[in-house]
């Protein structure tokens, strides 16, 4: 009797490893669209802005600002009343227009410079 309970648990024992597979690895993350840095093409659009040279960000009048952020999220934010520099903030991002610099910053202090989409 113990001969068969031995035999038995070895039997399970070699068996286990055979049925169990490995996960297969998850699919990579689909890259985002490169950002198009071309002159918008939105009559609304009065000035538009490269940073770093992977977020773009488009003024639409002087009400809001939509950003194109590199992974490929468009995030609107607004613009700031009597601000100086002029600037546009909301959901963890400002934009502000210097006379000597255009930046987008985010809420933890991160910045990156801009220059005008021609």
């Amino acid at each position: 009797m113990r001969s068969i309970a031995f035999s038995l648990t070895i039997g399970a024992a070699m068996l286990l490893p055979a049925g169990c597979k490995p996960e297969p690895a998850p699919a990579p993350a689909a890259k985002p669209e490169p950002i198009d840095l071309g002159p918008s093409q939105d009559p609304a659009v009065t000035a538009s802005y490269v940073c770093n040279d992977a977020h773009r960000v488009d003024l639409v009048g002087q009400r809001f600002a939509r950003i194109t952020l590199s992974d490929g999220q468009t995030v609107t934010i607004h613009y700031v009343h009597k601000s100086r520099p002029p600037s546009y903030m909301g959901r963890g991002l400002r934009f502000a227009v210097g006379e000597k610099a255009v930046m987008l910053i985010q809420n933890d202090g991160v910045a990156v410079h801009c220059k005008p989409i021609k």
